[in-house]
């Protein structure tokens, strides 16, 4: 029997759980003669006589829509279909979504991708497998046959304030750190079960925990089993060790044995019901395959490494994710640790300030892509984008948004120079501090938003001093999650062209100097809001 009291079977061959798919499960059914015939700009290798091609589809159920890449079985993108839906603030602070949002948004990107392979001469019996990238420790609860019982609470969500004091007072921040590798804010999962015992008391007492992972696999498949990634991306699981921590467990008054189990990345969770495959118009014995959470995905997705590449995702908050051998502890306990995609792996996930600077920037000054090198002999800005307070390294909530150097000859693309600036310097102050556990990356591949400014990568490459590789993968979370349900058969993958941005020896020593400037300012600014 699963936590939530519903019995499993044991699965077949390469489906029992534990167990990653051989290198290549290829089936694809072809249209009968007179159907439309696949073509050679089908996104399919070759011509003449063609091998069977398998399809893998990578779902990514993020916070604002559901995305839906399919992808052949020599990484080539052949669909994308996107589902956006809401979130709802009922009180200040507060941010819930509908749980079936998730589900509905994933059965329509499904179809979505499936009428687009139908339309290049493919059915659905070419879906070899498929994964998911899912939000981060977003809390759902369930009744006892996986319906919820309420909404989501977003991992956006911070009633929770009360309750992270509470328990900040009962263990400090170093346990949360060495416990869950993660520090504790209101936005925890683990202060938002607090929060239901304390006024949905029945909710929780009735109610079995779930995050976005493991209720859509139990959906799908009827096993309750979320990916190991996602699971230590909540402060319910010891990254360092793999596994639920029994000392948080403890804490909220769980059972480990009523968390959803686990399964590492790639690992194979089971087969669609006959309910969910004729939902989501894919075959019954469609494989599902242990996926990861969004930031994780997306590395996957572009090719991050131990030792070599790391990734710089350019969304609404900037994150920098690290590879690393071993398990790294921050001794600070500032940089916060999930587990990678391969079970020897382990992400350093530094989230910094980001998009939604630059938004605020060009909503306020009105400005479309006046920052410029070649501008006026000014003095350089120097910008601090803490808008919202410091995130990390250093987790600075005081630290607020500071220009300094301002002159009634600075300009408008002065200024908008100097934001973009503070941005690819707090990019090399995450990088410094995790090096030390990582090891200096070779080269960083830079996804999302950004990479559409021709200055942006160019920026940081001269900052810190590295390679910046521009990847054409603008779904990089799909495309890892596609790139889990092919397993070795996505070994060769590359996620589309990449454009190299190599560091300029004259802008290098330059911009040095002004990251150092830009440290000074910032520990003088701190001082000051400090006081």
């Amino acid at each position: 029997m699963d936590p939530a009291g519903h019995s499993r079977g044991t699965l077949p061959g390469a489906l029992q759980r534990g167990r990653r798919f051989p290198p290549c499960c290829s089936r694809l059914r072809r249209r009968a003669p007179g159907d439309r015939k696949l073509r050679p700009d089908d996104g399919l290798a070759g011509g003449g006589d063609r091998k069977p091609v398998s399809i893998y589809l990578g779902a990514d159920i993020g916070t604002t829509s559901a995305k839906c890449l399919a992808v052949d079985d020599e990484g080539n993108i052949l669909a994308l279909a996107q589902h956006p839906y809401g979130m709802s603030h009922p009180r200040q602070g507060w941010a819930e979504q509908d749980p079936e949002d998730y589900w509905r948004g994933l059965v329509s990107v499904a179809l979505g991708c499936l009428e687009q392979l139908r339309s290049g001469g493919m059915e659905p019996e070419s879906v070899a497998a498929l994964a998911l990238s899912t939000q981060g420790d977003t809390l759902i609860v369930t009744d006892r046959c996986g319906r919820p019982l309420r909404p989501a609470i977003s991992w956006m969500d911070a009633r929770s304030s009360a309750e992270c004091a509470r328990l900040l007072a009962e263990a400090d921040q170093q346990f949360w750190y060495s416990e869950t590798g993660i520090r504790l804010t209101p936005y925890s999962s683990a202060c938002a079960v607090f929060w239901l015992a304390a006024n949905e008391p029945d909710t929780l007492r009735d109610g079995v925990l779930c995050w976005v992972p493991d209720f859509l696999a139990w959906r799908m498949t009827g096993r309750r089993i979320a990916d190991v990634p996602s699971a230590s991306w909540t402060p319910f699981f010891n990254p360092f060790a793999r596994r639920w921590s029994g000392k948080v467990a403890e804490m909220a008054g769980l059972l480990v044995e009523s968390l959803p189990e686990t399964a590492e990345a790639g690992e194979a969770i089971g087969r669609l019901s006959p309910e969910a495959a004729a939902e989501l118009g894919l075959p019954e014995e469609t494989p599902l395959v242990a996926g990861a959470f969004d930031q994780a995905a997306a590395a996957h997705g572009a090719g991050a490494g131990p030792g070599g590449r790391w990734v710089l995702s350019c969304g609404t908050a900037w994150v920098l994710y690290a590879v690393a051998s071993q398990p790294p502890r921050d001794p600070e306990g500032n940089l916060p640790v999930c587990c990678h995609v391969q079970p020897d792996a382990w992400g350093l996930v530094l989230p910094f300030s980001g998009g939604t600077v630059f938004d605020w920037f060009r909503r306020t000054f009105g400005t479309e892509g006046d920052a410029s090198e070649a501008q006026s002999a000014n003095e350089p800005l120097i910008f601090i984008p803490h808008l919202y307070g410091g995130l990390c390294p250093d987790w600075r909530e005081q630290s607020r948004g500071t220009l300094v150097g301002l002159t009634l000859s600075h300009t408008a693309g002065d200024i908008e120079l100097a934001v973009m600036r503070g941005l690819a310097f707090e990019t090399r102050r995450n990088l410094e501090a995790a090096a030390p556990l990582a090891g200096r990356p070779e080269r960083l591949r830079m996804v999302g938003g950004a990479t559409r400014n021709a200055l942006w990568p160019q920026l940081i490459a001269d900052i810190l001093d590295l390679p910046v590789e521009v990847l054409d993968c603008a779904e990089s979370a799909c495309y890892g999650a596609a790139r889990l349900a092919a397993g070795e058969c996505a070994a060769g993958w590359t996620g589309g062209s990449v454009r190299v941005i190599e560091p300029r020896p004259s802008r290098v020593e330059a911009e040095r100097a002004l990251y150092g400037r830009y440290l000074d300012a910032y520990r003088r600014a701190l001082e000051f809001y400090r006081a």
